[in-house]
């Protein structure tokens, strides 16, 4: 790649981040060593941008994934970016996938520090070839066109600025420039399915199919085609209220799941669309007045030649204050009592600093956005995915409860479920009992 090559690559960054974000930003940028990040990491670099670099250590490679930790230490702090490394053992993957966990566990840490430092998004090195990859991936696992747009540049709080460049404009800009950069190994073999299209699959397409990847790029149009054609029918029988059953009862049948399923789309619903599912919403026009179906947080009711879409009413309830006098005699809702106390070995409960706490404290739903910071971690977490951590049903989630200091500051989570349950809730780390905690604010599951 020449010197001009290089400038392309260097002002597409520029102006998309300039686009996307203005003028002032701050980033959470993960790298890995890699040649793909390794070079994001030098434009960040070269033009100045503001991050938190932050590089996950899974240890899997011994020495290997050390000296990648290293090489990333190193060229942060020479290149004046702060630098985070996460080190995490691969043997929690326990019997998953060790792809799909590494990914989860990732972007956990990502979006937890994004939180903490109030950045403007997660920047990763994801290029073309990923994009292709993607898509024959969604292909091939029997995707619905929708989904053939594979990654956007910006989305939600990702940020892929070098989706548009190819691998090999990616090593060429890592030769121009001189950027080091380390192999992993792992990539080179064949065992995953990602692995398995890069080098082993595509060489054969390219055989057979010259230009392949091209066509694959291609389907994104097709993809944004089919989405816009079926916002064009839903909109035709759904008004944001109501199914028009009369026109909906018109539509081929082949239609009407994923008519169905993109108006829960529309709402915004976290749902698992199982096709079991899908085919009996589809079949709404054949429900008896008055009767209900539910999907997730919805309910479709039909009512003579419409059917209503109502959200389940999410438990909400006022904050509720507990003063330092409540607690010393006991403050009891449910089958939880709050209290002070000095016994260290109560049963079935937990236990929080008393002196650490700033009065009053207020118990109450926990809200999208709350974060606190988990007892034995030094960062911070969201409530949400601390629940989904905890593997906390979806119908119970809505229903938890945390329990705040007069700052904000989140002291415990409490658990909804059955009683059976061993594991009630979790407490931060900033009211967590010590040698010398003498006096304890006791949360007593009864």
């Amino acid at each position: 790649m020449g010197k001009t090559k290089a400038k392309s690559l260097e002002l597409h960054l520029k102006k998309s981040t300039e686009k996307h974000f203005g003028s002032k930003h701050f980033f959470i940028l993960g790298v890995s060593g890699g040649p793909d990040s390794m070079a994001l990491l030098y434009l960040f670099h070269k033009l100045n941008l503001k991050a938190l670099v932050v590089h996950i250590n899974y240890g899997k490679r011994g020495e290997q994934s050390d000296l990648d930790q290293e090489l990333v230490e190193q060229l942060a702090f020479q290149w004046n970016l702060e630098c985070c490394s996460v080190r995490l053992n691969s043997k929690e993957a326990k019997g998953e996938n060790f792809q799909s966990w590494a990914r989860n566990e990732r972007y956990q840490i990502f979006r937890d520090l994004k939180t903490a430092h109030r950045a403007d998004a997660i920047v990763t090195a994801h290029h073309q070839d990923d994009q292709v990859e993607t898509i024959l991936q969604k292909i091939l696992r029997g995707s619905s066109p929708a989904a053939w747009q594979g990654m956007k540049e910006r989305e939600e709080d990702l940020y892929r600025p070098l989706l548009n460049f190819t691998k090999q404009e990616i090593l060429d800009y890592c030769e121009t420039e001189a950027v080091p950069y380390r192999t992993d190994e792992s990539n080179i073999e064949a065992g995953f399915a990602r692995n398995f299209i890069r080098h082993s699959l595509s060489k054969e397409l390219e055989g057979f199919f010259p230009g392949w990847k091209q066509n694959v790029l291609a389907l994104t149009d097709q993809g944004v085609l089919f989405e816009e054609s079926l916002k064009v029918i839903t909109a035709q029988v759904f008004d944001g209220e109501k199914i028009n059953l009369t026109k909906f009862g018109n539509l081929p049948s082949v239609l009407k799941s994923a008519v169905i399923k993109n108006i829960l789309d529309l709402l915004d619903e976290a749902v698992t669309y199982s096709k079991g599912m899908l085919k009996e919403l589809a079949q709404i026009d054949q429900l008896q007045t008055g009767k209900s179906l539910e999907a997730g947080k919805v309910i479709f009711t039909r009512n003579r030649d419409e059917v209503r879409i109502q959200r389940k009413k999410k438990t909400t309830g006022k904050p509720i204050e507990i003063s330092e006098d409540n607690a010393a005699s006991g403050f009891g809702g449910g089958n939880v009592v709050i209290k002070k106390t000095k016994n260290k070995k109560a049963q079935s409960a937990l236990k929080l600093d008393y002196e650490k706490l700033y009065w009053p404290l207020n118990l109450r739903i926990w809200q999208k956005g709350d974060f606190f910071k988990p007892l034995g971690m030094e960062g911070t977490q969201k409530i949400s995915h601390h629940l989904t951590n905890r593997k906390i049903p979806s119908h119970l989630k809505e229903k938890a409860l945390v329990l705040c200091g007069s700052d904000g500051t989140i002291y415990a989570i409490i658990y909804p479920g059955p009683a059976q349950n061993l594991e009630k809730g979790a407490i931060s780390e900033l009211v967590k009992c010590e040698d010398k905690t003498k006096t304890y604010l006791t949360i007593i599951f009864e």
